[in-house]
């Protein structure tokens, strides 16, 4: 895994140095690289295609016209999956998506806060709408240190060790930022009467 990050991380290198020196299609070769991560970041979050395709098309013009200011030495990938967890929120939030389509897939769910499938009854329904609209208010309120390593741990399944190679932060830290952000989202959730039992 650590030798893919740093192949990938050289090849991103050249292709923001390309691009800083006028050859703008080499942008393109970032975008193929790592559209998969943005686009999975943006869909776990949205849990709708178009909108998170909108999303991942944002954070990449966005990512293209930050080129110049962008640290070349370190890896792309988490500074890209940062863009598109916080475009993903500001869509949630300015247009106030369903609470079902907060999270997709049972893994992401449960992992984040413990909570039970939607039951057959309309109430077991509604009260797990309001559980995961609850984990979504906690997830965007995590300070943005903090939501990246959530996201890239509890919906992308990453390992402390791959957090770190993809954050560049060492491992303890990683570990110390989820211990914060599991602290804060179970006190979150619990101000909501919702439990975080799974948060682990």
């Amino acid at each position: 895994m650590a030798v893919a990050v740093q192949a990938d991380q050289a090849a991103d290198a050249r292709a923001v140095a390309r691009c800083r020196a006028g050859q703008a299609d080499a942008f393109a070769e970032v975008v193929e690289r790592h559209q998969a991560a943005v686009y999975a970041t943006a869909l776990r979050l949205i849990g709708d295609r178009e909108a998170a395709l909108e999303v991942a098309n944002t954070t990449f013009y966005k990512a293209y016209r930050a080129l110049a200011s962008v640290d070349a030495s370190r890896p792309l990938r988490p500074w890209l999956v940062r863009i598109a967890s916080n475009e993903a929120l500001s869509y949630l939030r300015e247009r106030g998506r369903d609470a079902r389509r907060t999270l997709s897939g049972e893994a992401g769910e449960a992992a984040l806060a413990g909570l039970p499938a939607a039951e057959a009854q309309p109430e077991g329904a509604a009260l797990a709408d309001e559980q995961r609209a609850a984990v979504h208010r906690a997830l965007a309120a995590l300070p943005e240190p903090y939501r990246l390593v959530t996201v890239l741990r509890y919906l992308h399944d990453l390992s402390y060790a791959e957090i770190a190679a993809q954050t560049g932060l060492p491992t303890g830290t990683v570990g110390v930022y989820l211990l914060r952000a599991r602290e804060q989202l179970r006190g979150r959730l619990a101000a909501e009467g919702v439990t975080a039992d799974a948060l682990s």
